[in-house]
C-alpha cells in the first residue's frame, strides 16, 4: 500500500513539474513577442514561434541520438535541464542587449554583420527552448507507459502559460518579465530532485534563483532600434520620458521636449507660435500627440492643415473618430462645433492615461459633455452601433518623410474594402469620410487610398465617382474627403477658397483644372495617377505600378504591404540598396524564413542522418509527419490572423490561439490513448480534420463577420469553441502515428519527430508569406491539403501488424 502511495506522489509531483515548465515556456514565448515588438517591430512575433519550435525540434533530435546516455543519467539531468532553462530565460533578454548581439533590422541590407547578430540572437533565444524540450522529452521517453498523463500535463500547463503570459504583462515591465518567468522552471526542478542528487542541484537552483532576483534590483536598458520613433524623440534637446506604463497593449511612454511639436503638413501661411507637444509612444512607435489645455488653442493649429477640409465643406454635428489616441482630433472636432463625438480607441492603456494622470493637462477632454469614448475595435463598433454620422474620420497614416514598410505585415482591418462599405452605410445623406496621409515618395499610400475609394464607389454602382471626392495636398500631407452625396458648386468653391487661404493645392475636384501649384514636387506624375484611379483605366494603373496598390480586403488586410516580389530585381537595379529600405518589413520575413530553414535543417534533420533512414515505411513517415507539421501550424497561424481583428489585439490573439490549441490538443491526445489504434482510425481522424477545415474555409470568416458586434464575453466563448473543436482532433494524429511507428519500426521514430519539427519551424514564416500574397483563405486551404496528404499517406503503411495495433 505504501509503495502505491509513493508512486502516486511521485507521479503527481512529476506531472506538476511538467505543467509548471510548460507554462513557463509558453509565457516566455509571449514575453519574447512583447520584447521584440518594443525593440524592433511586431512582425518578429512569428520569428519567436519559429525559434520555440526550433528548440523543441532540436531537443527531440538530440534526445533521439543519445537516448541511452540521457536515460541512464536522468535523475540529475532532468532537473539540471529545467534549472538551466530558467537560467537561460533570465539572462536571454539582457544578453541580447549586449553590443556584440545587438542587431537592427533597418540595417540588415547595409551592414552584413547584422545577419550574424540576428543569427546570434536566434541561437541565444533558442537555448532555453532547447533545455525545456530536453526536459520534457526525457520525461516522455522515461515514462512512456504513462505518456497520456504527462502529455496532458504538458498541454494543460502550456494553456495556462498563455493566460499567465498575458496577465503578467499588466503588472511587469519588459525587463522584469524574463526573470520572474524564469523562476518557474527552477521551482519545477526542485519539486522532483532526488534525495541522492539534492545537494548540488539545490545549490545550482538557489544560484539561479539568486541571479533572477538580482536582476529584479538591477534593471537594464532595452535599447530599442535607433530608427524607432522614440529613439528620434529622445535625441531632441532636453527630452525626457515623464511617464511609463505597461500592459498587453504595449509599453506606453510619454516624452516631453521643449522643441517637440505636432502640426502635420501645417500651412506655410501660418505664422502664430506653435506650443510644444508631449507625445505618446506605444512600443517605441509614435502613437499620438497630447492635446493641450483649452487656453493654448492647440486644436486650432489643425485647422491650418489639410485634415480640416471636411469642416470647411459642411458643419458636421455627429462625428466618429477612429483611433482617437490621446484626443487631439477629438479636441479639433469639438472646437469646430461638433455636438456629439464618438471616439474609438482600442488601446485601453491610452484611455487610462488620458482619463488619469493626464486628465488635467488635456483639460479633462474625455469627461466633456458630448464626447463618448469607446474602448473597442473600429469594426466591432460599426457592427454594434445603430447611429449614423455626418463625418467619419480616419487617423493620419504613414510617416513624415516616408516609411520603410515595417508595418507591411500588420493587419489593418480598418483599411479594407469591406470596412469602407460598412462605414458608407453609417453615413447621413450629407455625410463624409475623410482620409489623411503623409505624401510618401515613391507614392504608395496616396495611390492605394485612391484605389480603395474608387473601388468603394464602383461597388455602389456610382457612374461618376469624381463627383463624390475632393482631395487636397499641402507640402507634406494629402487628404481625401468622400461625400455620400455629389459635390455641388458651393462645395467646390469652399475647397478652392480653403486651399487659397492656406496655400494648399486641389488634387481632385469636379470640374477644376489646376493652374499654378502652391506646393511643387519633383514627381508631379503621382497626382495624375491619383486622378487616373477614378477613371476606366484604374485596374490597368494598379497592375502596371511597381508597387502593390491593390485594394485590401478582409481576406488580405495588409494595407501597408506594397512590395511586389516579382519586381524586387527591377527595383534593386533602379535604386540599388535604397530599394531594400522601401519595403524592409516584408524582406525581413523572407530573410527570417531562409535563416530558420537552414537552422532547422542543420539542428534537426542533419543530425538524424547519423541514425540512418533505412527500412520500409519511409515514404509514409515523410509525407504523414510533414503533413501534420504543416497543417497544424498553418491553421494556428491563420487563426491568429483572423482573431487579431475579432479579439482586438495581436498579443491577445496569439495567447488565446496558442493556449486553447495546446490545451484542446492535449485533451485530444489523452482521449486518443484510449482508442484501439489502426490504419482505419488514423484515416478517419485525419479525414475529419480536413473536413472541419473545409467547413472553416467556407464559413469561418463569415461567422466572425456576423458576430463581431457581439459583447466581448460572447465573442470569447465563440472563439474558444471554434478553436477547440479542430484542436481536439488535431491532438490525435501525431501521438497515434508515433505509437503505430514504434510498434513496427522504432528506429524511424526520431525521423518522424525531426521531419514534423522541421516543417513546423518553417511553416510559421511560410504561412505568413502565403497570407500576404494570397490571403487567409488560401492558408486554410493549404492546411486542409496538408492533412489530406497525411490521410493519403496512410495507404502507404506496410506491415502485417498495421491494421490493428490496439
Amino acid at each position: 500500500m505504501s509503495d502505491q502511495i509513493k508512486y502516486n506522489g511521485n507521479t503527481i509531483r512529476l506531472a506538476l513539474s511538467v505543467a509548471v515548465l510548460s507554462a513557463a515556456i509558453v509565457a516566455y514565448e509571449i514575453q519574447l513577442m512583447h520584447f521584440f515588438t518594443i525593440v524592433q517591430w511586431h512582425h518578429f512575433a512569428y520569428m519567436v514561434i519559429s525559434i520555440a519550435l526550433l528548440g523543441f525540434g532540436a531537443g527531440g533530435t538530440l534526445l533521439s541520438l543519445y537516448r541511452k546516455y540521457f536515460l541512464a543519467r536522468s535523475e540529475w539531468m532532468l532537473p539540471f535541464f529545467m534549472i538551466s532553462c530558467g537560467l537561460l530565460m533570465s539572462l536571454g533578454v539582457r544578453m541580447s542587449r549586449m553590443d556584440i548581439l545587438l542587431f537592427d533590422s533597418y540595417l540588415l541590407f547595409v551592414d552584413p554583420s547584422q545577419f550574424g547578430r540576428l543569427l546570434g540572437s536566434y541561437l541565444l533565444f533558442f537555448l532555453p527552448f532547447l533545455m525545456g524540450s530536453m526536459a520534457l522529452g526525457l520525461i516522455f521517453v522515461k515514462k512512456v507507459d504513462q505518456i497520456g498523463v504527462y502529455y496532458f500535463a504538458d498541454m494543460f500547463g502550456s494553456g495556462l502559460g498563455g493566460a499567465m503570459g498575458v496577465l503578467l504583462l499588466w503588472y511587469l515591465g519588459p525587463t522584469d518579465l524574463p526573470w520572474v518567468i524564469a523562476l518557474l522552471p527552477v521551482f519545477g526542478a526542485l519539486l522532483i530532485v532526488k534525495r541522492s542528487k539534492r545537494q548540488l542541484l539545490f545549490i545550482y537552483g538557489l544560484i539561479v534563483m539568486a541571479i533572477c532576483i538580482y536582476q529584479g534590483y538591477h534593471s537594464f536598458d532595452l535599447k530599442p532600434s535607433q530608427f524607432k520613433s522614440i529613439s528620434y524623440a529622445m535625441n531632441l534637446p532636453d527630452a525626457v520620458v515623464e511617464h511609463e506604463s505597461t500592459s498587453p497593449y504595449g509599453l506606453v511612454q510619454v516624452v516631453s521636449s521643449p522643441v517637440q511639436r505636432y502640426a502635420p503638413g501645417l500651412s506655410l501661411n501660418y505664422t502664430a507660435p506653435i506650443e510644444p507637444s508631449k507625445v505618446v509612444f506605444n512600443n517605441g512607435n509614435w502613437f499620438a500627440a497630447l492635446p493641450h489645455r483649452a487656453e493654448t488653442d492647440q486644436a486650432n493649429v489643425l485647422d491650418h492643415t489639410t485634415i480640416a477640409l471636411p469642416y470647411h465643406l459642411e458643419n458636421p454635428r455627429e462625428v466618429l473618430i477612429f483611433h482617437a489616441g490621446a484626443g487631439l482630433d477629438v479636441a479639433h472636432a469639438l472646437e469646430k462645433g461638433a455636438k456629439k463625438i464618438y471616439a474609438i480607441e482600442p488601446n485601453a492603456s491610452i484611455t487610462e492615461l488620458i482619463k488619469g494622470p493626464y486628465a488635467q493637462q488635456t483639460d479633462s477632454l474625455y469627461f466633456k459633455k458630448g464626447i463618448k469614448f469607446y474602448n473597442t475595435t473600429a469594426r466591432s463598433f460599426l457592427k454594434q452601433t445603430p447611429q449614423t454620422f455626418d463625418l467619419i474620420q480616419f487617423p493620419m497614416s504613414g510617416s513624415f518623410g516616408g516609411s520603410v514598410g515595417l508595418n507591411a505585415l500588420q493587419e489593418e482591418n480598418l483599411l479594407t474594402a469591406e470596412a469602407l462599405s460598412e462605414m458608407w452605410h453609417k453615413l447621413t445623406d450629407e455625410g463624409m469620410i475623410v482620409f489623411s496621409s503623409y505624401i510618401d515618395i515613391p507614392p504608395r499610400i496616396a495611390l492605394k487610398n485612391a484605389a480603395m475609394i474608387s473601388g468603394l464607389l464602383q461597388s455602389l454602382e456610382i457612374e461618376n465617382p469624381m463627383q463624390y471626392v475632393a482631395a487636397i495636398r499641402s507640402w507634406a500631407t494629402l487628404t481625401y474627403v468622400v461625400k455620400k452625396s455629389p459635390l455641388n458648386q458651393d462645395h467646390i468653391n469652399k475647397v478652392i477658397d480653403f486651399c487659397d487661404s492656406k496655400g494648399f493645392d486641389p488634387v481632385l475636384l469636379p470640374g477644376y483644372e489646376a493652374t499654378e501649384a502652391n506646393n511643387s514636387f519633383e514627381n508631379e506624375e503621382v497626382f495624375d495617377l491619383i486622378r487616373g484611379m477614378f477613371g476606366p483605366e484604374r485596374d490597368q494603373l494598379i497592375q502596371a505600378n511597381d508597387f502593390n496598390i491593390n485594394i485590401p480586403t478582409d481576406n488580405r488586410p495588409y494595407f501597408f504591404q506594397f512590395l511586389r516580389l516579382k519586381n524586387i530585381g527591377r527595383q534593386w537595379n533602379q535604386l540599388g540598396e535604397r530599394a531594400a529600405f522601401l519595403e524592409l518589413g516584408y524582406l525581413i520575413v523572407l530573410v527570417t524564413l531562409i535563416q530558420v530553414f537552414i537552422l532547422a535543417f542543420v539542428l534537426i534533420i542533419l543530425p538524424l542522418f547519423k541514425l540512418g533512414f533505412k527500412g520500409g515505411n519511409k515514404t509514409w513517415v515523410l509525407f504523414y509527419f510533414s503533413g501534420l507539421g504543416l497543417g497544424y501550424m498553418f491553421l494556428e497561424i491563420v487563426l491568429i490572423k483572423y482573431l487579431v481583428r475579432y479579439i482586438g489585439h495581436p498579443i491577445y490573439a496569439v495567447a488565446t490561439v496558442i493556449s486553447v490549441m495546446l490545451l484542446c490538443s492535449g485533451l485530444g491526445s489523452l482521449y486518443s490513448s484510449r482508442l484501439e489504434l489502426s490504419k482505419k482510425l488514423l484515416r478517419r481522424v485525419t479525414a475529419s480534420i480536413g473536413a472541419i477545415i473545409i467547413v472553416y474555409v467556407l464559413f469561418f470568416g463569415y461567422l466572425l463577420n456576423q458576430t463581431e458586434g457581439w459583447p466581448i464575453m460572447l465573442r470569447l466563448i465563440l472563439t474558444l469553441v471554434s478553436i477547440g473543436i479542430p484542436a481536439f482532433l488535431m491532438g490525435m494524429p501525431f501521438p497515434m502515428g508515433l505509437k503505430l511507428l514504434s510498434k513496427q519500426q522504432e528506429h524511424l521514430v526520431p525521423w518522424a519527430w525531426g521531419i514534423n519539427g522541421c516543417l513546423s519551424v518553417i511553416s510559421t514564416s511560410v504561412a505568413t508569406i502565403i497570407a500576404v500574397e494570397t490571403g487567409f483563405t488560401m492558408v486554410m486551404i493549404l492546411a486542409c491539403a496538408a492533412y489530406l496528404i497525411a490521410f493519403l499517406s496512410s495507404f502507404l503503411i506496410k506491415g502485417t501488424n498495421a491494421t490493428s495495433l490496439g
